[in-house]
């Protein structure tokens, strides 16, 4: 999804006041539209954003290293990962590689303990903010498979911190879409919106590259290969809730330790089938409007009335 960083950024690039971090995520807060599944193990989305807290301390996830693959620790929690880790791996319950339906499975036992959840950080540069928003899952059933699945969106705002950017409104918008993200004016009618501030976010089947209109979608890159994303109803509505990220390290080592893990989220596997890190190596993450200036694209090709001669969806390849 972008460039790694190598440490959480400096205590600059962290908003500076909590309270109206907090209430420009809630006003700000997304609304999420992911394709219906209707037969388990069958096409549609099974997978939604949730707590990494539900998979962290489970006896179904190990820690593992970056020799051979060691387990390091069963179980595995934040505290346990805040320690950093280059090069270490969480690994799920499963073959990332051959998945049949093991992680919808795990996935359907796992939904009964939690409630969907985005993960709201609040960062300035150039004398604008950003609101990011994002959203984890536990595999990701693409051309790419792989255990684990950060995806994201972003607002930017004309001003130069929280409370400023509470007394306006955002200019631009951008969705992650595998490699990059797709941008959009505020005013844009590709953006729906709900309640004038709340944008709905279209999760492709499988991929979970973040769309704004229901349509079948046709893209390559060199890491994913050519292949169509789904955001064709019928649709599964959630509203996530909403975990603000601390607006310090200190703070976030305290509430979010997870946050510090520099290693991968998922089994270990060449090149991009290996599980993603985490938000804070992200570039976007410490510089969002750097990113947004470079790697926001103007638009996805729908395939004109969204028409696929495939049996089955989750094939992919148009």
């Amino acid at each position: 999804m972008a460039v790694l960083m190598v440490a959480l950024p400096p205590a600059a690039a962290f908003a500076s006041d909590d309270s109206a971090a907090t209430a420009l995520a809630v006003k700000y807060a997304p609304i999420v539209r992911l394709v219906a599944q209707e037969t388990p193990c069958g096409s549609g989305e099974p997978y939604q954003p949730m707590p990494v807290d539900t998979v962290l301390g489970s006896k179904q996830v190990a820690l593992q290293g970056p020799w051979d693959s060691q387990v390091v620790k069963v179980a595995p929690t934040g505290p346990d990962l805040a320690e950093g880790l280059p090069n270490y791996h969480l690994n799920f319950p499963g073959d990332a590689l051959r998945p049949a339906c093991t992680y919808e499975q795990w996935q359907r036992l796992l939904d009964t303990t939690y409630r969907p959840t985005t993960y709201a950080h609040v960062a300035s540069e150039q004398g604008q903010t950003a609101l990011q928003y994002w959203f984890f899952y536990i595999y990701n059933d693409y051309n790419n498979k792989h255990e684990g699945d950060w995806e994201m969106i972003q607002l930017d705002f004309p001003a130069a911190d929280p409370t400023a950017a509470l007394a306006t409104h955002p200019t631009e918008v951008g969705y992650s879409q595998h490699n990059g993200a797709e941008g959009a004016s505020w005013n844009d009618s590709k953006l729906e919106r709900v309640d004038g501030t709340h944008p709905v976010v279209y999760p492709a089947e499988g991929s979970h590259a973040n769309f704004y209109q229901p349509a079948l979608y046709l893209g390559s890159s060199a890491a994913e290969g050519v292949g169509c994303d789904n955001t064709r109803g019928p649709f599964r509505q959630i509203d996530p809730l909403v975990d603000v990220i601390p607006t310090t390290p200190e703070e976030v080592r305290a509430q979010d330790p997870w946050l510090l893990f520099r290693g991968s989220w998922g089994e270990a596997h060449p090149a991009f089938y290996n599980g993603p890190t985490g938000p804070a190596m992200k570039l976007q993450w410490a510089r969002p409007i750097t990113w947004s200036q470079t790697s926001w694209h103007p638009s996805a090709f729908a395939i004109p009335g969204g028409v696929s001669n495939l049996p089955d969806a989750r094939d992919r390849r148009c």
